[in-house]
């Protein structure tokens, strides 16, 4: 009874972390989600010949890897103007990604 106590505990926790780790976007935290969204990193003025993308990974939500910037995503499409950018967020149970999409020339 206590180790289903305690692995409960550290499954709150760790769903705790997650939710706290990414408070500032809407739906990040949770068991299950998969959402496109458009990004305030950049303006929306239409779409441009070139896609760069750029992921970030989360692994119980207390462990954060990758580099998903505006710079990463622009070198990844060799773009050097940027028309737009999306994001994509997944979360499955405990791992989830994070992907910034650039639109540009």
């Amino acid at each position: 009874m206590k180790k289903v106590l305690l692995l409960s505990s550290l499954f709150i926790v760790a769903l705790g972390f997650n939710s706290l780790a990414m408070a500032y976007e809407p739906f990040e935290a949770g068991l299950w989600a998969d959402i496109k969204s458009p990004s305030s990193e950049a303006p929306n003025m239409g779409l441009g010949s070139k896609v760069g993308k750029a992921t970030c990974r989360s692994y119980v939500g207390l462990v954060k890897l990758g580099d998903c910037s505006l710079k990463a995503a622009m070198k990844n499409g060799h773009i050097s103007r940027v028309n737009g950018a999306d994001w994509e967020k997944s979360w499955k149970l405990i791992y989830g990604t994070k992907t910034l999409v650039v639109y540009g020339n």
